[in-house]
Order: C-alpha cells, then sequence, then structure tokens
C-alpha cells in the first residue's frame, strides 16, 4: 500500500499521447490530403470527364483505359483509407502513383506531383500509425 499520488505517477504516461497527438492530426492531415487529391482525379477518371479523355489521350493512351485506370485508382484510394489495410494502401497507392511518374517522365513533362502525392501518402501514414514508426524508426531510442 502506497501513498504514492496516483496522478503523479500516471502523468508520464499521460504526457506521452498528448505530445504525440499533434503527430496523429498532422498524419490525418497528410493522408486527408492525399486521399482528396486521388479521390478528385478518379472521379473525374470514373465520370469520364473531357478533361480526363483529352489527358489519357494526350499521354497517349486510348481513351478505353480510362475507366479501368479510375477504377484502379479508387480500389487503392480506399485500401489506403481503411486504418486496418492503409500500409497495403500505401504500397498500392505508391504503384499507382509510380506509373503515373512514369508516364509524365515519357511525355517530358513535370513529374513532382504524383512524387508529392507519393511521399505524403507515406509520411501521413508513418505520423498516424505507431506500428510503422517502430518498424521504421528514424532515430534510435533514448
Amino acid at each position: 500500500m502506497s501513498n504514492a499520488n496516483p496522478a503523479a505517477s500516471s502523468s508520464p504516461t499521460q504526457a506521452a499521447p498528448t505530445s504525440k497527438g499533434w503527430m496523429l492530426w498532422v498524419g490525418r492531415i497528410l493522408s486527408g490530403i492525399v486521399i482528396a487529391m486521388l479521390g478528385m482525379s478518379a472521379v473525374m477518371k470514373l465520370s469520364q470527364s473531357p478533361d480526363a479523355l483529352k489527358g489519357i489521350e494526350t499521354f497517349g493512351y486510348p481513351s478505353g483505359v480510362l475507366l479501368p485506370i479510375g477504377i484502379v485508382e479508387l480500389l487503392c484510394l480506399l485500401v489506403y483509407a481503411v486504418p486496418r489495410t492503409s500500409v497495403l494502401g500505401a504500397i498500392l497507392v505508391t504503384g499507382y502513383l509510380g506509373g503515373a511518374t512514369a508516364t509524365h517522365v515519357r511525355m517530358p513533362e513535370p513529374f513532382i506531383l504524383p512524387v508529392i502525392l507519393g511521399v505524403l501518402a507515406w509520411a501521413g501514414l508513418f505520423l498516424r500509425d505507431a506500428r510503422l514508426r517502430a518498424l521504421l524508426p528514424l532515430r534510435r531510442p533514448e
């Protein structure tokens, strides 16, 4: 039976979640940006918008691949958005964005946006998932 103050003994454990709370929110924001950008892109492809049709043909692809590409993009996005499957989703999104990067490089166009989206996808996941941070530590434990 200890007379120790229960609040004092629990404060170090309570301080850790609040000090890491910013990581969770920044991770959610970064992931939200990726979800919004890929979501808008998928909707444009699935709706067969004139801009999307013109863009796909500009890149040298037949317009018939627009719908399947939109479905793949949406599926990758959904797997990334679900917390339980987000690591698999990040891998799928990275592959999808790698194809987008290759398409832009092939057409001598700026290819920075798909690269940035891929970095944001992983940064957002890293900040919001403690398991990923434990697997890929950026620094040694103190």
